[in-house]
């Protein structure tokens, strides 16, 4: 199956954190690193945004090699789907 390119609909990240947010900040149901954007209407990462370590994250997390789940019904429906409860706002 052929990659298409992310859509910023949070999917992945929502659904199954990265490793790195799990070595970073242990087992959460959302990673407190995924930010929905309001003025581009999608969610970005903000590991690969940091501009420290981002090249770092963005090559682990395979950042630019497209959708991992290009049939997923959120890519055409790209919303804010934070949930107060499982925002990790602590």
């Amino acid at each position: 199956m052929s990659s298409r390119p992310c859509v910023g609909c949070g999917w992945c990240c929502l659904a199954d954190p990265c490793v790195e947010s799990h070595i970073r900040y242990g087992y959460r149901r959302r990673c407190p690193d995924l930010a929905w954007d309001e003025a581009t209407g999608c969610y970005r990462c903000r590991l690969a945004e940091d501009p420290e370590h981002g090249e770092r994250f963005r090559f682990l997390l395979g950042v630019g090699h497209g959708c991992c789940a290009p049939l997923n019904a959120w890519r055409d429906d790209v919303r804010n789907r934070d949930d107060p409860e499982t925002t990790n706002d602590d």
